[in-house]
């Protein structure tokens, strides 16, 4: 009975020690379907874990086909970034091992526009951010606002730029938010494209968008959809409290297209 008793307490540890949370969100132009994304937030003892699967979808894959999964790790002070996906049917992978004050370790690199990756180099490189613990810190300022504030370095393998991070605890009014969820914060973020450099860009100030020779003023629209471009690039993530705590139930990206709304589905689904 004892044991029996004892296997019974150390099942509810582990239990009450281990916590998933997983929501969905719908990116959408007007009524024009962009993309989707998975989130999966989850802790287990002493290790943290945020997971974000993606891909384009409609208009938006004829310029850009993209789907991929993004994952950071966290154990104490080492963080562990990986990204795995296909851009146009191509397999990419990138694994970065980030510690605090060191520069970024590289361990895995494979990408369909650039053989190789960007060297981390002192002093940017001893800062850097990976651009899954600046997601993660952004989702955690909904409960502690002053991770909403400063600008960050952030680094991804191919490419290094800056993003200012700032909060606003009474968001302006939206239409695309249910009037009956009370927002308790917005947090903008605002990547600088003037600071955006790719592995083997010859000039480090202009940051260079991707195409064919021949496009049509449509095509040209759509790629400036994209996250990395000429021009600054600003996400708004918006906050509420519809399941009892601080959710991220909006995320709105103000593009050359216009605003793309991403849109919660399913908010309180575990």
């Amino acid at each position: 009975m004892r044991i029996l008793l004892g296997a019974g307490l150390m099942f509810m540890a582990a239990a009450a020690a281990a916590a998933e949370h997983t929501w969905r969100m719908d990116l959408r132009w007007n009524f024009l379907k962009l993309g989707q994304v998975t989130f999966v937030v989850s802790t287990t003892g002493d290790e943290e874990r945020l997971e974000i699967i993606g891909k384009t979808a409609g208009p938006l894959r004829w310029v850009k086909n993209y789907d991929g999964r993004g994952l950071l790790e966290r154990e104490g002070e080492r963080e562990t970034y990986t990204l795995q996906g296909t851009d146009r049917g191509i397999d990419e992978i990138r694994r970065i091992v980030f510690e605090q004050g060191e520069l970024p370790r590289v361990l895995e690199f494979k990408d369909s526009s650039a053989e190789r990756y960007l060297e981390p180099a002192a002093p940017w490189g001893n800062k850097a951010w990976s651009p899954m613990a600046l997601v993660d810190r952004v989702l955690k300022s909904a409960e502690y606002p002053k991770l909403c504030a400063g600008q960050f370095t952030v680094f991804d393998g191919k490419r290094r730029y800056e993003v200012l991070l700032s909060a606003t605890t009474s968001p302006e009014a939206s239409g695309s938010v249910d009037a009956n969820r009370q927002r308790l914060a917005q947090c903008t973020a605002i990547l600088l494209g003037a600071s955006l450099y790719e592995v083997g860009q010859s000039l480090p100030n202009v940051a260079q968008d991707r195409g064919s020779a021949v496009e049509t003023a449509s095509s040209k629209k759509l790629q400036q959809v994209w996250l990395f471009g000429r021009g600054d690039r600003r996400i708004d993530f918006i906050f509420t409290s519809e399941c009892g705590y601080g959710l991220l139930s909006e995320m709105r990206f103000h593009s050359a297209l216009g605003v793309i709304v991403g849109g919660v589905s399913a908010p309180c689904s575990t």
